[in-house]
């Protein structure tokens, strides 16, 4: 649980969402435009990363192959 916590894409989302309640909030002076830009930005890196994940775990199931045990490999 506390390694999806440290992930990319729920570190980038939690930032994004900060990002936009505080604009609004705090009125930080980012213009609108420019804050839903990068929200969308962030959405649609969010969406690929999670597509790629998919075709790297259905790949590892079809190949009996476990990635998240290779992680360390050369560390």
């Amino acid at each position: 649980m506390l390694q999806k916590l440290k992930s990319r894409k729920f570190i980038l989302a939690v930032v994004s969402a900060v990002l936009v309640v505080l604009n609004d909030g705090l009125d930080l002076g980012i213009d609108q435009e420019t804050v839903l830009t990068f929200a969308g930005l962030v959405a649609t890196w969010i969406i690929g990363e999670a597509a790629v994940d998919a075709t790297r775990a259905k790949g590892a199931a079809q190949n009996g192959t476990d990635y998240n045990a290779s992680e360390n490999v050369g560390e």
